[in-house]
């Protein structure tokens, strides 16, 4: 039975996208008769996390030194590593493939590998701002931005980690193949100079099965209400004649603002704050809507959301950047406004009702595009890179 120890900071029961992931791929994986365990912070003797050990966990890479001795996997797939494991455990890789040789391969969930903030920004007070991904290699750009929204501390802290990991020595090199599921951050990660193959992630599990919607437009946004997913910003643009009905799906920083904007522009009888629920709740408002906002103010890689609303003949309704385009442009399924340009905004809401109007705006058939997204097409994938057939 050949092996593979999949590496993520945290443990798959935190539940986030990148934890929900590695569970499902671990689950694929011991299906088709691999043994495959994970190795999270979970592990570590004292898990405690230090400004010395977010640059280079010591405790973490000596545990992951023992671990590698014990189970002498064939393939090591990482997913996040630098928030509590730290980037240092890609020294203890480069270290066992020298003596016993070993296959490393690793899912890009974010930007990690090419920028020092992992959702390529860098911010102007608490607003981010795209990164130049081109200039991070500059050391004027990289020492000239801040790139932690808590303030210049933390920014000095990711800039640290990634000169002693990837600028003094770069580590990166100890991964073979880097796993995208975007065409979009696979063109990022190759600003790496690591190999990079395009793999979606697999559909969303268990979704519900068609839900009557009502007879008024209803648009929902489901996720964390942060700074760099827009929903500020966007209730902003909003037009003073929007006529629809905005369900706000999670919690944030950002809500207090959000409910500022709300009430100040006198929106309080079409926006309704909900508050965060579980991802079954939280699945069965999305296909009850009639389309899914996502104007994310950066480039985001592969949104499950959006899956998970085509999946449901729910319409999207995005900023246009990053794989939230792609994925539209891809499905050939929803609409797409220019960021910070409001008359975008409130071309593609008029382009909405009308075709809600018509009776068109959710008869779409995205069969074909999420047919290879199945488990099986990502399973098929996820073994191809284990055998260094990609790349």
């Amino acid at each position: 039975m050949r092996r593979v120890l999949h590496v993520n900071d945290y443990p798959a029961d935190d539940l986030g996208g990148t934890e929900v992931l590695m569970a499902r791929t671990l689950g694929l994986l011991r299906a088709a008769r691999w043994d495959a365990r994970p190795f999270t912070r979970s592990d570590l003797p004292d898990p405690k996390l230090t400004a010395l050990r977010y640059i280079n966990n010591r405790v973490a890479r000596l545990t992951l030194r023992r671990t590698l001795d014990e189970f002498r996997p064939d393939v090591v797939h990482l997913h996040n590593y630098y928030h509590h494991l730290s980037p240092g455990v890609l020294a203890e890789l480069a270290r066992y493939k020298r003596r016993a040789g070993l296959r490393v391969v690793m899912t890009a969930h974010d930007y990690h590998l090419v920028c020092p903030n992992s959702g390529a920004t860098s911010y102007r007070g608490t607003e981010p701002v795209p990164a130049d991904l081109d200039r991070v290699r500059s050391w004027a750009y990289l020492l000239g931005h801040r790139w932690d929204r808590r303030g210049r501390a933390y920014s000095a802290l990711k800039v640290a980690q990634r000169v002693w990991h990837y600028r003094r020595t770069d580590l990166r090199t100890a991964i073979d193949l880097v796993l995208c599921p975007s065409r979009f951050m696979q063109a990022a990660v190759a600003r790496a100079g690591r190999p990079a193959v395009w793999l979606p992630n697999p559909n969303p599990p268990r979704l519900p099965g068609r839900v009557k919607r009502p007879d008024e437009l209803t648009f929902v946004f489901a996720g964390r209400v942060e700074p760099e997913k827009g929903l500020v910003r966007f209730l902003e643009m909003l037009p003073a004649d929007f006529s629809g009905k905005l369900l706000v799906l999670g919690e944030g920083v950002d809500r207090p603002a959000a409910e500022g904007v709300t009430a100040r522009r006198g929106l309080g009888s079409r926006v309704s704050f909900l508050g965060r629920c579980p991802h079954s709740e939280s699945l069965a408002v999305i296909a009850a809507a009639h389309v899914l906002v996502l104007p994310s103010r950066w480039d985001e890689n592969y949104p499950l959301s959006l899956i998970e609303a085509l999946a449901t003949e729910t319409s999207l309704l995005v900023a246009d950047r990053g794989g939230m385009r792609e994925i539209v442009q891809d499905a050939g399924v929803g609409y797409r406004f220019r960021p910070d340009d409001p008359a975008s905004l409130a071309d593609q809401l008029r382009a909405i009702r009308d075709a809600h109007t018509a009776g068109t705006l959710n008869a779409f058939n995205a069969t074909a595009f999420l047919a290879g997204r199945d488990e099986a097409s990502y399973l098929a994938g996820v073994l191809r890179a284990y055998a260094g057939e990609s790349g």
